[in-house]
């Protein structure tokens, strides 16, 4: 098998309509829905109830394509906010002394 060698540019046509190797479309996912993905993902471990909202928006707005991660968001973030409670409850993040050694 001999190498493809790439098109040659040409001014008059656009990047989108350059087929994929494999036949694939250009893009299935928007960016702006692969962003509120990660930022739901994000925020359902770093702020729960955010990430628990983000990914109800998820789950409705984007539809059945994005649901799978819908709920996935919304299980990561009850899981962190259990995670969280259980940090703050502990005392682990309160300071015994004040010195730095």
């Amino acid at each position: 098998m001999s190498a493809r060698t790439p098109p040659t540019p040409d001014s008059e046509r656009l990047i989108a309509e350059y087929a994929s190797s494999n036949g694939a479309s250009a893009g299935g996912w928007s960016d702006s829905a692969r962003r509120l993905v990660v930022l739901g993902y994000i925020t359902a471990v770093t702020m729960p109830l955010i990430g628990f909202i983000l990914g109800i928006v998820v789950l409705i707005r984007l539809g059945r394509p994005h649901a799978k991660h819908g709920a996935l968001i919304i299980g990561l973030s009850m899981i962190a906010a259990v995670v969280w409670i259980l940090v703050f409850t502990s005392g682990a993040l309160t300071a015994t002394s004040t010195e730095l050694n």
